[in-house]
């Protein structure tokens, strides 16, 4: 199995929640990091309770040199390298990146919030998988097209762009509503980074129930087979 941990996993771990050896000693299963890691470490270099370095081995530890590079737009895809390596290149090309990516799917996602008249509605009762075709279905009735095609007619026509405007509408009809609970911007990239990074892992492991319920629904949408676990599933030998 190829699984990807999210951040607040890796959080989860030096905080004592878990052992690094309740991961590697499951079987038959590898571990893959992304930029999104290095992104979320190079956020904390000023906070003193996070450790640079011991967090570069942490992911060393459980992934070695098994990584997955993606950009913008373009597909994920496994690679081969060396951690601090890669966290020594990639702070200005990454931080360029999520800038890119901030611009544009905020743009559309604004836009679709306006043209879809939604107010502060939660629907946390709703399985994941209904949750963007009820979305779906308020597309259909005010603007006559489906809310793939029409951000597939926009700038979010792929890559991380469609998982961050995806979350960001998801947030905006309440479910699991991070906007109450002050989810920043910075946060929902991130998140939108690790799904779309997950997504050719047979596993996306998260300590975040509210994460878990919107990539969920994402994934439902986009017909990623990728299982989206709790800890405490995938250390019980979820699949």
């Amino acid at each position: 199995m190829k699984a990807y941990l999210d951040n607040n996993v890796l959080v989860d771990i030096e905080q004592g929640k878990f052992k690094v050896e309740d991961f590697l000693s499951r079987p038959n299963t590898e571990y893959y990091y992304s930029d999104a890691h290095l992104g979320e470490l190079l956020e904390a270099r000023e906070n003193p309770k996070v450790s640079q370095e011991g967090r570069l081995d942490l992911i060393s530890r459980l992934c070695g040199q098994k990584c997955i590079l993606t950009g913008v737009l373009n597909d994920p895809e496994f690679f081969q390298k060396d951690v601090e390596e890669m966290y020594r290149i990639v702070d200005t090309p990454l931080r360029s990146a999520i800038n890119a990516m901030a611009i544009k799917g905020g743009n559309i996602y604004e836009k679709v919030r306006i043209e879809l008249g939604f107010e502060s509605r939660q629907f946390n009762n709703e399985p994941p998988e209904m949750v963007l075709e009820i979305i779906d279905e308020r597309m259909q009735k005010k603007l006559g097209i489906g809310l793939i095609p029409y951000l597939l007619s926009t700038e979010a026509f792929g890559g991380k762009v469609l998982y961050y405007t995806l979350l960001n509408i998801i947030d905006t009809a309440n479910y699991w509503g991070d906007i109450k609970t002050n989810h920043s911007d910075v946060a929902r990239l991130y998140d939108a980074s690790h799904a779309y990074s997950a997504m050719i892992c047979d596993a996306l492991v998260t300590s975040d129930k509210r994460m878990m319920a919107k990539v969920k629904a994402i994934y439902s949408r986009l017909n990623v087979s990728t299982k989206v676990l709790s800890v405490k599933e995938f250390l019980s030998g979820g699949h």
